[in-house]
């Protein structure tokens, strides 16, 4: 395959001229392709659009929570054939009716003999057989406890298909209520992390309890709510720290285990609900676990105040490895409000909505975002994406406003084109190049692109006698390099993609060169930054005579 100098020069000249001296440049992000959850674009009396929130009191939602499974067991154990909500076929039920102080509806169930329990059957359209994306979720009982003995099961869902434990289990532990999440829980990479809720205030024998077990996927918040007070919080995200990276929950694919209630269990349940917001249609939301259920409730909720988000579109920046320096924004705060804001960038483009690259917190007038190393790399990129999330006052009446989000960058600039580039002589099977040194700060190395046709370049040579070509190959002001087969043939070999053909030198050809200068961004990668080619020079290899005159 071979590659032509006009396709290679048209190119790196358009690049060189977009960017040339690392030109600064700034963006004052509009409303347009911006993606608002809760937030209504406004205009104050002057004039001015702003942002805010579009529903403080949590008293209207666009997104009803999805009840997966309710279980009221108001019905006979013979009636069992599915859950109340109609979704899961109940492969094995055996409790004892009860009904009573303490119980809601026609009835509860009561477990105290080896035998008792309910199975549901996992499905796959169903919540207990997702391995995608779990999304926000909660899980919610009643429940009176005639005995703490451990690892009484209130409900599990435990599959072993991958050889390890894997799945949710609620049960009881040392007199408390327990969580336990078994690789469940998935990071970035794709690793599974056990996430446990295993403390709190110890329960109390033949008492009434209704517990709340809720994920929210927006900032991670795992938590386990007894009597409607907070009983423990973990945030499952890779840092500990709410909304960033968020762990992905799911379950194993290869498996559909039961979800079972009441197992090794001695009391009596009442009420049992699964609830979720999916993924694709809850995005950015917030707190969903404790809004109030839509269907089939006969447990209130409070509602709580929901933060409004706007969500940019990926911007498209000069050049791959433009420094992000400085962001900033315009916010009127009124008491007890809040505003916050996420950042990110990219070489690669993504999606508004993809979950890749990371997203990084920072603050108003950030300066020198690009100056953040991750990894052997700094924080740089051609593409770009914002979020702001904006809080209400706790008492539900004040939104903050929002306008002028902006972003300064600089194009890190490629090398110049190298100078005085010649041929400074030719031999058997060779050709020796010069040039003048190049003297920015970020030079990495250069390239020698030779071909045996005028306007095509069949090699690349970046290597001889296995060291880079950079200006440390010389202590004076230019660089001489001899290209010979043994040259060619070294840096053919790095040239694992196969790309080029890389011709021999024979004498009495012609061959063409021209050099070109990169830089230190992301070598050997395609973001990183090159010159334009210099003017080709041509040289011929040439054995020399082979008259030796006797002295």
């Amino acid at each position: 395959m071979t590659r032509r100098r006009g396709i290679i020069a048209a190119a790196l000249a358009a690049l060189a001229l977009l960017v040339a001296d690392g030109r600064a440049g700034s963006i004052v992000f509009t409303s347009e392709g911006c993606e608002l959850l809760n937030v209504i674009e406004d205009t104050a009396a002057n004039g001015r659009r702003f942002y805010r929130i579009a529903d403080i009191t949590y008293e209207s939602s666009a997104l009803p929570e999805i009840t997966d499974c309710v279980l009221s067991f108001n019905r006979p154990v013979v009636a069992m054939g599915t859950d109340d909500a109609g979704h899961y076929r109940i492969k094995y039920a055996s409790y004892e009716p009860v009904r009573g102080r303490g119980i809601h509806g026609a009835g509860g169930a009561q477990f105290f003999k080896a035998q008792h329990r309910v199975e549901l059957q996992s499905e796959r359209n169903l919540w207990l057989g997702n391995c995608e994306d779990l999304g926000s979720f909660s899980l919610e009982f009643r429940f009176r406890a005639d005995s703490l003995r451990d690892e009484s099961v209130i409900f599990s869902r435990i599959g072993y298909a991958s050889g390890k434990k894997n799945g949710l289990e609620i049960v009881l532990k040392n007199g408390r209520l327990t969580a336990r999440f078994h690789g469940v829980f998935r990071d970035q990479s794709g690793r599974p992390r056990v996430v446990y809720l295993n403390r709190g205030r110890r329960l109390k024998l033949k008492a009434w309890h209704h517990a709340l077990v809720s994920f929210d996927r927006v900032s991670g918040k795992l938590s386990k709510r007894i009597n409607g007070r907070e009983d423990e919080a973990v945030y499952a995200t890779e840092s500990g720290e709410p909304f960033v990276n968020v762990l992905r929950p799911a379950f194993e694919c290869d498996d559909l285990p039961a979800g079972v209630v009441g197992k090794d269990f001695s009391g009596i349940i009442d009420e049992f609900r699964i609830s979720h917001r999916h993924i694709a249609d809850l995005k950015r939301e917030t707190e969903i676990a404790s809004k109030r259920h839509q269907r089939l409730t006969t447990i209130g909720r409070e509602p709580v105040n929901r933060e409004g988000v706007v969500t940019g579109p990926v911007h498209t920046l000069p050049a791959t490895g433009t420094q992000a320096r400085l962001f900033s924004w315009r916010e009127e705060l009124s008491s007890g409000t809040f505003v916050w804001m996420e950042f990110r960038t990219s070489d690669d483009l993504f999606g508004q909505a993809d979950p890749e690259p990371k997203w990084y917190r920072i603050v108003n007038n950030q300066r020198d975002i690009y100056r953040m190393r991750v990894g052997s790399e700094f924080l740089r990129g051609k593409y770009c994406q914002w979020r702001a999330h904006l809080v209400p006052s706790p008492d539900g009446r004040r939104s903050p406003r929002l306008w002028d989000i902006a972003l300064e960058y600089r194009v890190d600039a490629p090398p110049r084109v190298p100078l005085m580039v010649a041929v400074a002589g030719a031999g058997d099977k060779s050709v020796t190049i010069k040039w003048k040194k190049n003297v920015e700060e970020d030079l990495c190395g250069y390239k020698i692109y030779y071909g045996a046709r005028p306007g095509r370049y069949d090699g690349i040579i970046t290597h001889s006698r296995e060291r880079r070509i950079t200006n440390a190959l010389s202590s004076t002001n230019e660089i001489e390099i001899t290209v010979t087969n043994h040259v060619i043939e070294e840096n053919r070999a790095r040239d694992t993609r196969g790309l080029l053909s890389y011709p021999i030198m024979k004498n009495n050809v012609l061959y063409f060169f021209a050099v070109s200068a990169y830089d230190t961004y992301r070598i050997d990668t395609k973001y990183n930054h090159e010159s334009a080619l210099s003017a080709p020079v041509t040289g011929r290899p040439f054995a020399g005579s082979e008259i030796r005159p006797e002295e």
